[in-house]
């Protein structure tokens, strides 16, 4: 049991030793982490103005494909028409063609506004004025799009800014490592880990002494305090099981031992007034013998061999 109360804490604390030193390691630095997401909101931004520019070009060739559309309805086409329509042929090829969908669309609409009904052409006009709306939010958003990647450059350009700064200074921190074959950093290291050891040391022992003054006269603190006891009995315990008679050179007695000598000496004070109260109440003095047979009675082995080893050291007979 002595032995599962140290190895079990040991493993844990060299498990989260292991994890966190493994966490640190691979774990990117704040200035890397800020300049990753300023990347990322640039290319984001970067993909919105694409589609963007896509939907844009997709608008155009349903229009150029709707202008051609209603130019081939003239009959009989001037010279200009035919100008105005072998041009817009090559506004098609620089926009792509538009689907079949926007084709179909885009003929009901020039049927419409060319139809002789007044009623057919201000539904024509009102499909047209949904496609002005639906231009003046492309460019609406164009221009937000053109003024989000502007300000993500920028963000950008300061954090990258300040990561560069970041690793100048790492880099001139790291220099002063450098030297005397590598010992410079290990006699550094050093210094670093008892400066922040004694820190700790001083801390932790100012609070341990004001939650010891603390702990005699509140159960609160008490409670709280008997942490270090366990921790502290997590210590003894390692000691113990790494040099077994440090304990015992130290002065200081195991509870199995204790508990052996208290037991013995409960079973012998018992027995003697055991014997007493029997002689008393016959108006006799006590017998020796009867001392030494009703002690001899109520122990075991164990204890019997703490009685003849105390009698070798007193030098008596056996």
């Amino acid at each position: 049991m002595h032995m599962k109360k140290v190895i079990i804490p040991l493993i844990l604390g060299l498990s989260l030793l292991v994890l966190t030193s493994c966490a640190i390691f691979t774990t990117k630095g704040r200035a890397g982490k800020a300049e990753e997401t300023s990347r990322a909101r640039i290319v984001n931004v970067e993909g919105q103005i694409v589609a963007n520019t896509t939907e844009k070009l997709d608008t155009i060739a349903g229009l150029a494909y709707g202008t051609d559309y209603a130019l081939s309805k003239v009959n009989d086409p001037p010279r200009e028409v035919v100008v105005a329509r072998d041009i817009n042929q090559r506004v098609v090829s620089l926009a792509g063609s538009p689907t079949v969908e926007k084709m179909k669309e885009m003929q009901e609409t020039i049927d419409k506004l060319v139809s002789m009904l007044a009623t057919e052409r201000d539904e024509g006009k009102a499909r047209l004025n949904e496609k002005d709306e639906a231009i003046s939010a492309l460019q609406t958003q164009t221009k937000l799009l053109s003024s989000a990647k502007d300000s993500e450059i920028r963000k950008y350009m300061l954090t990258a800014q300040e990561a560069a700064a970041s690793a100048d200074a790492y880099k001139s921190a790291l220099q002063e490592y450098q030297g005397w074959f590598g010992l410079k950093a290990v006699f550094k290291g050093l210094w670093q880990f008892l400066k922040s050891s004694m820190w700790i040391l001083g801390i932790g022992s100012i609070l341990f002494l004001v939650l010891r003054m603390v702990a005699m006269s509140n159960p609160i603190a008490a409670s709280v305090f008997s942490i270090f006891n366990i921790i502290g009995s997590w210590a003894v315990n390692a000691i113990k099981l790494l040099v077994p008679k440090a304990v015992e050179m130290a002065g200081h007695t195991a509870n199995g031992v204790f508990n052996i000598y208290k037991s013995t000496m409960w079973k012998l004070v018992d027995g003697i007034q055991i014997i007493k109260d029997r002689a008393a109440a016959k108006g006799q003095a006590p017998n020796l013998n009867e001392v030494l047979d009703e002690v001899s009675k109520s122990m075991n082995t164990d204890e019997k061999a703490i009685i003849e080893e105390i009698k070798k050291a007193l030098n008596w007979k056996q």
